[in-house]
């Protein structure tokens, strides 16, 4: 096992026994859930989780309950992640665009000062060519598998054969084998996995994309769909519990690494999936409970085992991960909190939607198409409460129990956001660079 406490324990009673002995240098561990709801690690009362070891490990950790994610669109929140700026801030507002050279970014600050750095990736949209790889002196691609049916892909796709993703045990096996070569002294590691995106089933040989269900609605009916969107769901639940063993395996190891550094593992869900509520399928256009809050737990020695219940989100990662390295924030901005230190009670969090190109997008739900315009700015309160709007005003219904001038505030502070996005222009896209891109991601289940 890889508890807080016995490796606290260890840590301690190393110390003792050798207190004139160097210290241990450092790993710091990032692990990256793509796709991940929160249910699905957390269970209900007198129910079981869906991920019995992975939940193991988060229980002698320090777990997040009221965990909000910067987007519910992968490439944003891991710009956020690694850079602590808003995605209004940082400009990657959807897939498809780079994260320019000129943020601070996690990997940068410990590479330059002396941390030796590693990454493995599952999927297309965090491929160094959307400015991923940057700070990493090993970053491996693993893209193996088609998302769709070989005839999908076109002859003058950069992509070989359409390989868009992996599974988790591949994964694991990477990033066991990046362990391995690490130079010695300070380390640091981004693993990141995507068993629970769509399609569901694929750790099985089996393909149900949230396009089959809408599919089946069309050309059979609602109970059909029904049954089809039922069906993912369970295909959803064995790819989670595949994923759980992959992880499983690399906690593992580094518990048996324990001995020799030390460890501090931050694990993270970039974005949840929405199975029907409101009509929704998938992620990428709406911030709600199902999209955006997410599990996140820390196992270190630096921090006391248990359950915070203060808003934390996607922009702190960064300044915790500083923190856990021993190194200090300097080139990160003025924002997010080092999250091994309690937060006073008040905090909240933001995020942002706009996960289509231009002005107007649409989304098909179970229940039509639904125009999307414009971006999309959503706060949760210390409660949890979500509530969405733009400059224009507030979704309906977002408005109640908040009194005329706190409506006003709200709005303003979205309208300031909105004010902060970068010119597109600015932006780069991988639209322009390479016209394969687009039709990737919209393959993976992004776009309009």
């Amino acid at each position: 096992m890889f508890p807080g406490k016995i490796l606290a324990l260890s840590v301690g009673l190393s110390s003792a026994l050798a207190c004139n002995a160097a210290p241990k240098p450092v790993r710091v561990v990032l692990v990256t859930l793509d796709t991940l709801r929160y249910d699905q690690l957390e269970p209900a009362e007198g129910a079981t989780s869906a991920m019995p070891h992975t939940w193991a490990r988060a229980q002698q950790g320090l777990r997040f309950s009221r965990f909000y994610t910067a987007s519910p669109v992968t490439q944003p929140t891991h710009a956020t992640l690694f850079t602590g700026l808003h995605p209004w801030q940082h400009g990657v507002t959807r897939n498809g665009q780079v994260l320019s050279d000129d943020l601070p970014h996690v990997a940068e600050i410990l590479r330059d000062r002396g941390f030796a750095t590693a990454a493995v990736v599952a999927s297309f949209p965090l491929a160094a060519r959307f400015g991923f790889g940057r700070g990493f002196d090993s970053f491996r691609e693993e893209f193996s598998l088609k998302y769709q049916p070989q005839s999908l892909w076109e002859e003058e796709w950069d992509v070989p054969g359409g390989e868009f993703f992996s599974l988790g045990g591949p994964i694991t096996d990477l990033a066991l084998l990046a362990l391995d070569a690490a130079a010695a002294g300070n380390q640091f590691f981004w693993f990141h996995y995507f068993d629970p995106h769509s399609p569901y089933g694929d750790s099985q040989g089996l393909h149900v994309t949230r396009r089959d269900v809408l599919r089946k609605q069309r050309r059979e009916g609602a109970a059909a769909a029904d049954a089809m969107l039922e069906r993912g769901k369970q295909l959803y639940a064995e790819d989670v519990a595949y994923l759980d063993q992959a992880l499983e395996r690399l906690f593992e190891r580094l518990y048996r690494d324990g001995v020799a550094f030390d460890t501090h593992v931050f694990v993270v869900s970039d974005h949840g999936e929405s199975f029907g509520e409101g009509g929704s399928l998938g992620h990428g256009f709406r911030l709600t409970e199902e999209q955006i809050h997410v599990p996140a737990f820390v196992v270190s020695p630096r921090v006391e085992p248990g359950v915070r219940s203060e808003v934390a989100s996607s922009l702190d990662v960064a300044r915790t991960l500083l923190s856990l390295a021993g190194v200090a924030a300097d080139g990160l901005p003025a924002q997010g909190r080092d999250l091994t230190r309690p937060g006073d009670g008040d905090t909240r969090a933001y995020a942002m939607r706009k996960s289509f190109r231009g002005g107007v997008g649409h989304e098909v739900r179970l229940t039509g198409r639904h125009r999307l315009e414009g971006a999309l700015f959503g706060e949760v309160d210390p409660s949890g409460r979500i509530r969405r709007g733009n400059a224009k005003g507030l979704l309906p219904g977002d408005e109640r129990s908040l009194d005329a001038s706190r409506e006003e505030r709200l709005i303003e502070r979205f309208r300031s956001f909105e004010d902060q996005l970068p010119d597109p222009e600015a932006v780069e896209s991988l639209e322009t660079l390479d016209p394969s891109v687009e039709r990737g991601l919209e393959a993976l289940g992004y776009g309009s």
